[in-house]
């Protein structure tokens, strides 16, 4: 009964979303009507409230999000982002490589806002002749393909941790997928047609810092490249030592600052124009949600609901982390409550290929979930049909979670 509650407000919430009301009142009504049909009085939510804002991986987003605002506004104010599609698109003729490249670079640094950093890049790579759907699409499906290659990011750790699988094992059996992942973005991003004259064409004004040549060389290209997107790398440089996301910006924002020789009066006018007000609320709009499903308990009886359900049980697995992360969108919620249950259910040893079907599932409900940050961000960004990206999105993620089911049936 309380599971069907839940499911009645996120269906509530999608019906509401295909007839376009914005995420952030959506979420945030539907944590009040969730609050309510579990008894919570309003002193109950006005604590929920409370502590989703306190939460430290609420203010941990908050404050990667307005630190990414800030560096991109810095980047693009000093030239950065100009020299190196400038570069990019003398180097590589075909603007939709461009456009996949630049959320797959960005997509090296597991923070919750990269889709954010890479969306401006993406709409100035294309400009208006690609539809906002498909920059969406192609901003947020690549920038997710490293999910299965690196162990920067915390889901493959978490597998292994949990599990008892060595890391190497799970990351070698996830590499298949990772590889299928790009491939099966192929054929949405050589679909799209850009036309040249809608098309930003990257130039660089006589504010930046940087004077282009009509006479530019391969080399010098490749070097125009490396020094514009130097602050870049050298901010997945300091993910990779395991710095801290936050603490990493901030390093960058400040050699920046120091490099252009930036006054307080100007950052503070940077600051100003970078921060969206709009997209941090709706962003503790999504934790709120998160914090008043995990108070109110209505995951409870999920687990024991699809239990009695007349499937096999490996597909019930898959059921449980699809629906998690569908509800949550996020890759930690799924993983710390399915795995768990199919260790239990497994009587402690899980192989490799079950646990690879069952983060696959997961996988799939965050991609196609409205609470995924990097979803919600880049659909807010470029203000694109959530539906129509959603019938995009459907047919490659599909197609992951039938090769895993596959493999499974195979291989065990």
């Amino acid at each position: 009964m309380e599971t069907a509650k839940l499911l009645i407000v996120f269906i509530v919430m999608m019906v509401l979303l295909w007839r376009k009301i914005p995420l952030v009142y959506v979420v945030i009504g539907a944590s009040i009507v969730l609050a309510f049909l579990f008894g919570t009085d309003i002193t109950g939510l006005l604590g929920m409230a409370w502590d989703a804002t306190k939460d430290p991986s609420t203010i941990e987003i908050e404050a990667i999000l307005v630190l990414i605002m800030i560096l991109e506004q810095i980047l693009r104010q000093k030239g950065y982002l100009e020299r190196m599609l400038n570069s990019l698109t003398r180097l590589i003729k075909d603007r939709r490589i461009v456009m996949a490249i630049i959320p797959a670079f960005i997509g090296l640094m597991p923070s919750a806002g990269g889709a954010l950093f890479s969306a401006p890049l993406v709409e100035q790579a294309v400009g208006k002749s690609v539809s906002a759907v498909q920059k969406t699409f192609i901003n947020f499906y690549y920038r997710h393909i490293w999910e299965f290659f690196l162990p920067l990011y915390t889901g493959v750790l978490l597998v292994s941790t949990i599990t008892g699988i060595p890391l190497t094992q799970v990351l070698l059996g996830l590499m298949p997928y990772g590889i299928l992942v790009i491939l099966l973005g192929l054929p949405f991003l050589f679909r799209i047609k850009v036309d040249e004259e809608l098309a930003v064409a990257p130039h660089l004004n006589s504010e930046t810092m940087f004077q282009s040549s009509a006479n530019n060389t391969k080399k010098k290209l490749l070097t125009d490249v490396f020094f514009s997107t130097l602050p870049v790398l050298a901010l997945v440089g300091l993910v990779f030592a395991k710095v801290p996301i936050t603490l990493a910006i901030t390093i960058i924002i400040a050699v920046l600052i120091l490099r252009h020789k930036t006054n307080l009066i100007e950052f503070y006018r940077i600051a100003r124009k970078a921060i969206v007000i709009k997209t941090l609320i709706m962003i503790w709009g999504i934790m709120l949600f998160k914090q008043v499903m995990e108070t109110v308990g209505s995951f409870d009886e999920l687990p024991a609901l699809l239990g009695s359900l007349p499937v096999p049980e490996f597909l019930i697995f898959a059921l449980i982390a699809f629906l998690l992360a569908f509800l949550t969108g996020q890759t930690g919620s799924y993983i710390g409550i399915a795995f768990p249950i199919v260790m239990a259910a497994s009587g402690g040893q899980v192989s490799l290929p079950l646990a690879i079907l069952v983060f696959m599932a997961g996988s799939a409900g965050t991609m196609l979930s409205p609470m995924h940050l990097c979803l919600s961000l880049t659909i807010e960004y470029f203000k694109a049909d959530l539906n129509k990206v959603l019938q995009m999105l459907i047919i490659p993620e599909s197609i992951l979670v039938g090769t895993a089911i596959l493999s499974y049936l195979i291989l065990s």
